[in-house]
């Protein structure tokens, strides 16, 4: 044998060991013990590294884990989502974690993203096996087919006269007519086709209706109507989480076809938020070179955290794989094409940051400019800042400090960025959405700054904070021409004067915490009766982020209840204490007495409900294919109801009254027959009926 085949040989057989010694996960998912209120779950590190030092990280919403006699290793919380496990015991083949915690909710909610860290720092993405409980399927709801006719299509179209005949498709004449309705048109099919419209988004709208006509007619000639519609609502929008988990602008092009298809016109993108910057931003390169990444951080000697050149991991992994939906950002070019993108289908686009709250890729993004540049200009937070806090997704360090200088600068200065980048793409931008809400209780009471502030005015309340930080916001706004949105917590703690000026500067506001609980149900109509505008986002019908329904195989959250295209269509934007006609289990309720002895709208506040919004937050998301699978056909409702804002069931004291049932099947036959093989077609994910998951 020569030495060539001996080497071989030896690289063949260390190659077999290092497979046969390669490190994985198993995750066993144990019942719910009834006395207790807590499961206990397995997990396994199988063949685990001979040597010390080594740990293995995960993510998974944070809960409590008691870990369990006959264990030999642990695991810790770091912080928001991340995980580490380690060996507390000699171990040899297995290490094994055994802990008790809550039941499983969702087989999503199993903890994912597993990567062993060796002792010299290297690491691997893990392989994971789980074992999961037998779960039931969850029935369909019904609904009753329903003979369509080549127009029935969503949105409802307001107003169908039939005529004798037929006619060949060919292009339509178009001109624009004097009118006050905004996207009004006209379409007459009577051996010809022509369109009437009062503006260039009218005539669109009538394009995208005669393109539905023609697919339902399979492309033949069409029936001859007279169709006359418009959209009840002046803001029917869509909201993309892309800081929590990222999507690539292939993936927010694809939805901006779809919203056209339904006659949205709203795209509102979270661009920042704890978990990740996604803009390109001149002259801060760190909020995208820094901020928009993950990696493993290394812990401290005094158990601080260390995010040395990126975010710590949260909810996905993904922490050796640069693709991974935790990781990317959008060039100037990739925003400037998605800019251009959409108002070619009539959709202007709304960026959002978050702040002064849920600001952590922002905040560890400048401590990296100083800490790399010296130059302390841009910090949003101060070093001697004792504050102790959590966030509502667990942060302990995610709030923007109101009191430095260095704030406003960069608010500013982002505010040039985004400003810079729709003058390039030729798009006016009329609002920055500046977020808001969810600043955690805590924050700001261990700043030095903010303190001295606070004395230096004489005030007690640190709610006052709140004020300062919309009132310097606002000078920066009014200075560059722009006006502001926010989410609803932006119009609290507001001083009379700052308040004024806030209505005179605010575009809208999202109503997103629209539960019974404290009466967050009446708050829509207690703002818009101060004359604040209004964009209903409630989490009770618009959160594409809950899940479908209760079921294991489940993704999605459940704190605002499950979601279906039930709920969704239910949305009753001027009764909304009639919305909701099935409870979470599919149960009719009544609603002969709903809203007695609640808000509701003063004479002339109409007109501040000015629209309705699609949430969509991305936890949960792992790939594009959930984006789209949370969205369609779930909130297909939702963009029904702000074109048909006063559906002809509105009236109605009973959910299951004969005139709503009758809609509902119509609705869902649409659903069934049209709009699940244009899914099919445009090859996306969605939820068939059974609740199948069609995953592209």
């Amino acid at each position: 044998m020569n030495l060539r085949t001996i080497l071989s040989a030896i690289a063949i057989a260390l190659t077999m060991a290092s497979c046969s010694h390669k490190t994985s996960i198993e995750w066993i998912e144990g019942p719910l013990n009834p006395e207790t209120g807590k499961a206990i779950h397995t997990l396994k590190i199988v063949n685990p590294p001979a040597e010390d030092g080594w740990s293995v990280w995960f993510c998974q919403f944070k809960r409590a884990m008691a870990i369990q006699d006959g264990s030999n290793g642990s695991a810790e919380n770091i912080t928001g989502s991340l995980y580490r496990s380690f060996p507390t015991a000699a171990y040899k083949d297995t290490v094994i974690i055994r802990y008790a915690s809550t039941d499983l909710k969702r087989h999503s909610w199993a903890p994912e993203g597993f990567c062993l860290q060796t002792k010299d720092g290297k690491t691997l993405d893990l392989e994971v096996k789980y074992t999961l409980l037998p779960c039931d399927i969850i029935e369909d709801f019904p609904y009753t087919a329903t003979a369509l006719k080549p127009y029935d299509m969503i949105p409802e179209l307001k107003s169908v006269k039939e005529l004798e005949g037929k006619t060949s498709y060919s292009t339509p004449s178009t001109s624009i007519v004097a009118g006050d309705k905004a996207g009004w048109y006209r379409i007459t099919i009577d051996g010809s086709i022509a369109i009437e419209a009062t503006d260039e988004d009218g005539l669109y709208y009538a394009q995208t209706t005669l393109d539905n006509l023609k697919r339902n007619c399979g492309g033949k000639d069409l029936p001859n109507l007279v169709i006359e519609d418009w959209a009840d609502m002046q803001f029917r929008g869509l909201m993309l989480d892309v800081s929590r988990n990222f999507t690539k602008k292939e993936g927010v092009l694809k939805p901006i076809d779809i919203m056209a298809h339904y006659k949205a016109n709203v795209l509102h993108l979270h661009l920042g938020d704890d978990e990740g910057w996604r803009l390109e931003i001149d002259g801060l390169p760190e909020l995208t070179s820094y901020g928009s990444y993950r990696n493993i951080p290394t812990i401290g000697a005094n158990g601080e955290i260390i995010e040395e050149n990126a975010l710590l991991p949260s909810y996905s992994g993904g922490f050796t794989n640069k693709d991974a939906t935790g990781n990317g950002y959008y060039t100037k070019a990739d925003f400037i094409e998605i800019l251009k993108y959409a108002k070619d289908h009539h959709i202007r686009v709304i960026p959002e940051f978050d702040t002064p709250g849920h600001s952590r890729a922002a905040v560890k993004s400048m401590e990296k400019r100083f800490k790399d540049t010296g130059d302390a200009s841009y910090l949003l937070s101060e070093a001697s800042d004792t504050s102790k806090y959590v966030s509502a997704q667990d942060y302990s360090d995610n709030a923007i400090n109101v009191a430095l200088p260095s704030t406003y600068k960069f608010i500013s200065k982002v505010f040039d960025g985004i400003i810079s980048i729709y003058k390039e793409a030729g798009i006016a931008l009329e609002t920055i959405h500046i977020g808001g809400d969810e600043v955690p209780s805590g924050a700001w009471k261990g700043s030095p700054s903010c303190q001295k502030l606070m004395q230096e005015n004489g005030w007690t309340d640190i709610n006052v904070l709140k004020d300062y930080y919309i009132s310097h916001v606002l000078d920066i706004a009014q200075e560059k021409g722009v006006k502001i949105a926010g989410w609803q917590e932006v119009t609290s703690h507001l001083s009379d004067e700052t308040f004024n000026r806030y209505l005179s500067q605010l575009e809208y506001t999202n109503l997103w915490n629209t539960l019974s609980a404290g009466h967050n149900d009446e708050l829509p109509y207690k703002l818009a009766n101060k004359g604040i505008n209004v964009v209903l986002s409630n989490v009770t019908h618009t959160y594409a982020d809950m899940a479908y329904n209760y079921g294991k195989t489940e993704r999605g959250h459940s704190w605002g209840g499950y979601i279906d295209e039930r709920r969704s269509y239910t949305l009753l934007p001027f009764d909304i204490y009639k919305s909701l006609r099935w409870d979470d289990y599919g149960k009719m309720l009544d609603i002969s007495n709903a809203g007695d002895n609640k808000t509701s709208l003063n004479e002339g506040a109409e007109k501040h409900i000015i629209g309705v919004q699609v949430q969509l937050w991305t936890e949960t998301i792992r790939n594009f294919g959930h984006v789209t699978y949370y969205f369609f056909p779930k909130m297909v409702g939702v963009l029904e109801r702000g074109w048909n804002a006063y559906p002809s069931w509105a009236s109605t004291n009973a959910s299951d009254a004969p005139e709503f049932m009758q809609a509902f099947d119509k609705y869902y036959s649409i659903i069934n027959d049209r709009e699940s093989p244009y899914y099919d077609s445009i090859g996306i994910s969605y939820t068939k009926r059974n609740y199948s998951l069609i995953l592209l």
